[in-house]
């Protein structure tokens, strides 16, 4: 009865406000009792979708006075949202949301200590997973809120998919295919994202019989001098790698920068460089870095409006699954000859 009545609401063309059957038509059309009828538009009032005047009848919002309650940003880790493609994630939700006059609201706070009334504003939950626990994801299905996590995680639920560990795992079976096997990895850009690069790197080197604990990790602090340092660190290491693994952008074009301006290194005959992410800030870099972008804006904005649907609809929260663009650059070449 709710799915149908659902589906009759959403799909009628009507854009202002439009009186649906009375209770007592209800029941005769879905042969139900008249506390069944009344849940059920209490469901239905609940989602948003009708009102109830006293006297007059039960009315359904049409398309243009449909009531949207704010998306709620759960970040327990501020530093997270200093990450650009955290703020690109969460400035596609705000684009999807501002023309449905609802806002997205960041919450630090564990969904345990959210208040009633601020939990009841909320459509759904874009769940940023550092520091989350399973404890707080019941807490939301308790109080019946869909949440979508916003990157990789172990933690259960639909999730925001943008091929991280396929793309990392082809940037290495290219690095592999070109001869390279003194490789090394430059991480910390931020937790959550380097994770499933880390796997997909992880996945080649398996595959080729390569043991991924041979393949030595630098990790950068999320500062410029602690990204110099890490890079000036991998160049120094001894057998010094033939090709860098970057995790961002940031990171692989500091390394082509120290490598040639303080190594005497040619990027990339000397040194070949992969990385993530195609920032265009660094889009006119020379040589240009071989990279790969993931959509996070486009991420943020299917995100939000498959929790706006799910909160309509009464629906479980669909997955956003999205595909990597590779861009071939300058910085991708077979290890030297003399090697």
């Amino acid at each position: 009865m709710v799915a149908a009545l659902t589906g009759e609401i959403l799909s009628n063309p009507e854009p202002a406000v439009f009186p649906i059957a009375s209770e007592y038509q209800l029941c005769d059309r879905f042969h139900v009792s008249r506390v069944t009828v009344r849940l059920a538009l209490g469901d239905l009032e609940n989602r948003g979708l009708i009102f109830r005047k006293h006297g007059k009848g039960t009315f359904a919002h049409g398309r243009l006075t449909r009531v949207h309650r704010n998306i709620g940003v759960l970040m327990k880790s501020p530093q997270a949202a200093e990450h650009r493609p955290v703020a690109e994630i969460v400035r596609g939700v705000q684009t999807v949301m501002t023309p449905l006059r609802s806002a997205v609201v960041l919450i630090g706070l564990a969904p345990e200590e959210w208040r009633p009334e601020m939990a009841s504003g909320l459509s759904g939950v874009l769940v940023f997973p550092q520091d989350v626990t399973l404890k707080d994801l019941t807490v939301l299905q308790d109080r019946k809120l869909p949440y979508i996590l916003a990157m990789k995680s172990s933690l259960p639920g639909p999730q925001i998919r943008l091929g991280q560990i396929t793309a990392a795992r082809t940037m290495t079976e290219q690095l592999l295919a070109l001869g390279h096997r003194r490789i090394a990895l430059l991480s910390g850009f931020e937790v959550g994202l380097d994770a499933p690069k880390r796997a997909g790197v992880h996945e080649a080197l398996h595959a080729a019989g390569i043991n991924p604990s041979d393949i030595p990790e630098f990790s950068a602090h999320d500062q410029e001098g602690g990204i110099f340092q890490a890079a000036r660190e991998l160049l120094h290491s001894r057998p010094r790698p033939t090709a860098v693994i970057a995790f961002d952008d940031s990171l692989g074009s500091m390394v082509s920068f120290q490598a040639r301006r303080y190594e005497n290194l040619q990027v990339p005959s000397d040194l070949s460089i992969v990385s993530f992410h195609d920032w265009p800030y660094l889009n006119y870099i020379e040589p240009a870095l071989t990279t790969v972008r993931f959509e996070f804006f486009t991420a943020g904005q299917r995100a939000a409006e498959a929790l706006d649907h799910a909160a309509t609809t009464g629906e479980p929260a669909s997955e956003v699954v999205l595909e990597p663009t590779y861009r071939p650059g300058q910085t991708l070449a077979p290890p030297p000859s003399d090697l």
